[in-house]
């Protein structure tokens, strides 16, 4: 038993002392940035355009133009004097009453 105590404490003591003993010389040149890495983008979902159709132009003609001259409101004459109470004072003179035609019993 003492010499499988033995075998077994050597074996660790080699197992322990191996990478120790795979020594080398090792030259790592660093730039700090961590190396290319390629990712599939994502699928991306792309909306149809919508369908859109014009109305039909409608054509509205303009109104015609009138041209008319203004309407005039004047008294009405007939080219006598410049009277203004022309008609009563002729309606005087030959002596018609309110309500018929007899002459004033002056």
């Amino acid at each position: 038993m003492k010499q499988l105590a033995i075998v077994a404490a050597l074996a660790a003591g080699l197992l322990t002392i191996a990478p120790g003993v795979q020594a080398r010389v090792n030259v790592d040149i660093g730039i700090g940035i961590p190396g290319v890495v390629y990712a599939e983008p994502a699928p991306v979902y792309v909306a149809p355009q919508p369908v859109y159709v014009a109305p039909q132009p409608v054509y509205m003609a303009p109104q015609p133009v009138v041209v008319a001259p203004a309407p005039v409101h004047a008294p009405y004459w007939r080219g006598r004097d410049d009277d203004d109470d022309q008609g009563e004072r002729r309606w005087r003179e030959r002596g018609y009453r309110k309500h018929g035609w007899h002459r004033h019993d002056d």
